[in-house]
């Protein structure tokens, strides 16, 4: 009898100890089986994570870069209204200084007037204004000989803006040649090569 006692004894031993062994692998299967769940959502969250800070750091750098561009356009197209101004008014105080020589006014307009006479225009009217008007005195001796050919008349208009207007064809033809229609039309001339310069 006391060996049948042992014998169940150790069959109910070894049953028990042969359960709680497979509980036990049937739990550490699933904490490992929780375990790789838990470390592949972890995973994938960091590559999310990665991923989403990879395009943002994308975004921000295009933004950067769009703004640099756009600071640079603003600052190149500054520069461009900046140095158009100084040419302008580089030019307008040239013009100015150019217009108050009366040496170079009576040449101006006498060489316009041969040209005038040569196309067999008659009745040419120069009209002398702002301080050009102080020379129409020295206008009208040097366009005498021509005048007593070509019945070319030289008032002086102190009213009228700096420099000096050509009427041609009974005042219906007039061409001027004042301190702004001058520096604007150099102006125009020099645009051209200056957006050369800035595009270079």
């Amino acid at each position: 009898m006391s060996e049948e006692l042992q014998s169940l004894l150790d069959k109910i031993k070894s049953d028990g100890i042969g359960k709680a062994e497979a509980e036990a692998k049937a739990i550490v299967d699933a904490a490992k089986k929780e375990a790789a769940e838990i470390r592949a959502k972890a995973e994938a969250a960091a590559e999310k994570s990665r991923e989403q800070s990879k395009r943002e750091a994308a975004d921000f750098a295009a933004r950067a870069e769009a703004t640099v561009r756009q600071a640079m356009r603003d600052v190149k197209l500054q520069l461009a209204s900046d140095l158009q101004a100084q040419v302008s008014d580089f030019i307008a105080a040239g013009v100015k200084g150019a217009l108050a020589d009366e040496g170079a006014v009576s040449a101006w307009i006498s060489k316009a007037v041969d040209g005038y006479l040569a196309q067999g225009e008659k009745g040419i009217a120069v009209a002398l204004g702002g301080d050009a008007a102080k020379m129409a005195s020295a206008v009208k001796a040097a366009l005498a000989a021509k005048a007593a050919n070509g019945g070319i008349a030289v008032e002086a208009s102190p009213a009228f803006p700096n420099g000096f207007t050509i009427k041609l064809d009974g005042g219906r033809v007039e061409q001027c040649f004042t301190a702004d229609a001058i520096s604007d039309a150099l102006g125009r001339l020099l645009r051209p090569e200056l957006a050369a310069l800035m595009r270079e």
